[in-house]
């Protein structure tokens, strides 16, 4: 009868060991990493929708121009911020789970610049930026 409580209660502990540390796992490394895909993603969106805005400076409504520009700049900010939260970056850079750091801050730099340049600026060197904000995050389209 000892033998049978034993391994229930073993049982248990092992399945409430293995439960919490997949919840674990998954707050403190899945998650981030989801979070940073989902915001990589939400920028090709951004780069594909607002493209007839920043390849024309200066064109549409200052309601438009405004609104673009304030979006550019939260999904700079966004990524930097999901980015940094993600434990052990070296090991999943070094996996090729995560993108570098320098990619993740030329994206960053390139989208700040569009932002600041929605209102006046050059369409062909904002066409640039976004083409090497694309292959900072490896977007493909």
């Amino acid at each position: 009868m000892f033998e049978i409580i034993l391994t229930s209660c073993i049982t248990i502990f092992g399945g409430i060991l293995v439960f919490t540390s997949g919840k674990v796992i998954d707050s403190f490394f899945i998650e981030p990493i989801h979070e940073l895909r989902r915001e990589i993603g939400k920028i090709a969106d951004i780069l594909i929708f607002h493209a007839n805005i920043y390849s024309l400076p200066g064109s549409g409504t200052k309601e438009k121009l405004d609104e673009t520009s304030f979006i550019l700049r939260q999904e700079a900010s966004l990524l930097k911020s999901k980015y940094h939260l993600i434990s052990c970056k070296k090991f999943f850079v070094f996996l090729r789970i995560i993108l570098k750091e320098t990619n993740i801050e030329s994206a960053h730099k390139g989208l700040i610049y569009l932002s600041n340049n929605i209102h006046q600026g050059n369409g062909s060197t904002n066409e640039k930026t976004a083409k090497e904000i694309r292959e900072a995050l490896k977007i493909r389209f």
